[in-house]
């Protein structure tokens, strides 16, 4: 999978899921040429008692992928979308024109692994809805996925997550009247107020940036992130990222 998937944990049938998923589809889709689902159910052999994969079982499923993609995509007819580890399984997702010669390509890729169970399916979806509605990120889980790189970057420069430090938050807004009751509202939820400025033109030209003193691990910037994006979309207004300085000591 190339640099376009990225992983992201959820419940799918109220179950726990990890859902990789090439982000970048959403740009294009629906693709017409590209109207059938195809999808690959593989039963792992020793889960986690969640259902996810077990580390122990984690290396075999990974070199199963590389020998499925190899065959099952390799002159570009048909397209991964994503796959979902949930329930004990490992789901994998492909569109295109239509399933002719998937069926022969997993099972080419599947010789070498005979100890595993899988079964295969396929039907229309030249909305791409099952791309849309069940594997791409609802608005909240994008806004962890965006924190999980930020994390990255400042990790790679030596950053100490765990040292509370000023982080900085941006809002956009349509109107100053939305502006100023999201601001009274940050407040008091605990944000002091850094600026506001008016940007002429645009959609939503009126900003807003709060701040807030915390560590920054994962956990602890989501909290803060889908806090204030909750806030943001009570008065009409868009959520825009964070920044914060490296700290290192």
């Amino acid at each position: 999978m190339n640099e376009n998937f990225r992983p992201y944990l959820c419940n799918v049938n109220n179950k726990p899921a990890s859902i990789m998923v090439d982000l970048k589809l959403v740009e294009e889709v629906p693709i017409a040429a590209k109207p059938w689902l195809l999808w690959l159910w593989i039963y792992m052999q020793s889960p986690r008692a969640d259902g996810l994969s077990s580390s122990e079982e984690a290396p075999t499923l990974w070199k199963m992928e590389d020998a499925l993609l190899e065959q099952v995509c390799l002159d570009g007819r048909i397209l991964l979308c994503g796959r979902i580890t949930t329930d004990g399984k490992r789901e994998f997702y492909f569109y295109a024109e239509k399933p002719v010669g998937f069926q022969e390509a997993v099972a080419q890729a599947m010789e070498a692994y005979p100890a595993y169970k899988w079964e295969l399916g396929d039907q229309s979806d030249s909305g791409w809805k099952h791309y849309l509605d069940v594997m791409y990120p609802s608005r909240t889980d994008l806004e962890k996925i965006k924190n999980g790189d930020l994390l990255d970057v400042v990790s790679k420069k030596g950053d100490i997550l765990t040292i509370p430090r000023k982080v900085l938050h941006w809002i956009y807004f349509s109107s100053r009247e939305h502006r100023a009751a999201c601001s009274d509202a940050t407040k008091r939820s605990g944000f002091a107020i850094e600026s506001e400025f008016d940007h002429p033109g645009g959609e939503r030209p009126f900003s807003l940036c709060v701040a807030r003193t915390q560590p920054i691990r994962q956990n602890e910037i989501d909290t803060t992130v889908l806090e204030l994006l909750d806030l943001a979309e009570q008065f009409d207004g868009d959520y825009d990222g964070w920044e914060t300085p490296v700290v290192t000591q």
